[in-house]
């Protein structure tokens, strides 16, 4: 699991590379050539939606997506805060199955049509390219999400108090 994380973090670096200078370029061609860098923005397309999935699904595995879990403040003791991310994280994976479920059919019609993919205009990238960025990172959104469960299922309690003593250690209440 920390082999795939660590290959999704180098892509993304890569990718969060590749952008701004792109889009400098662009500037120096447009403004001071007075030309034009040709279909930047085809090649671009697969890179950001690559980027964006694959950041999704590393925040899946931090745990570090942005929630309005107004919830979180009424749970109080270990087994109540338990039993509230244990069904969150039902709840989580659930949907997340089922958006897999539909990337794999859109996957699916992709390959299906082939060869009569849909492609970009200049440069003729086959739009599946940036669909299988989309099936990936949201097949890992839902993988770190069961592995979340499961080990929510497995340690129980401990696993919540440790992470209330954490929490307490770095705001200073003994």
């Amino acid at each position: 699991v920390k082999w795939m994380v660590a290959a999704k973090l180098n892509i993304c670096a890569a990718a969060t590379l590749i952008l701004p200078i792109t889009f400098t370029l662009v500037v120096i061609f447009r403004y001071i050539l007075k030309l034009d860098l040709f279909a930047y923005e085809e090649w671009l397309l697969p890179i950001s939606f690559w980027l964006y999935f694959l950041a999704s699904s590393v925040g899946s595995y931090e745990n570090t997506q942005i929630r309005a879990d107004i919830l979180e403040s009424l749970f109080k003791t270990p087994r109540a805060i338990w039993w509230r991310k244990v069904v969150l994280n039902v709840v989580e994976s659930f949907i997340s199955i089922i958006v897999v479920y539909w990337a794999a059919l859109m996957m699916l019609r992709e390959f299906n049509s082939y060869p009569f993919w849909q492609k970009t205009i200049a440069l003729q990238i086959p739009f599946a390219l940036p669909r299988l960025g989309i099936f990936i990172g949201l097949f890992f959104m839902a993988f770190y999400g069961l592995l979340h469960l499961y080990v929510l299922l497995k340690f129980g309690h401990a696993l919540v108090e440790e992470e209330m003593a954490n929490e307490n250690q770095e705001s200073g209440v003994t």
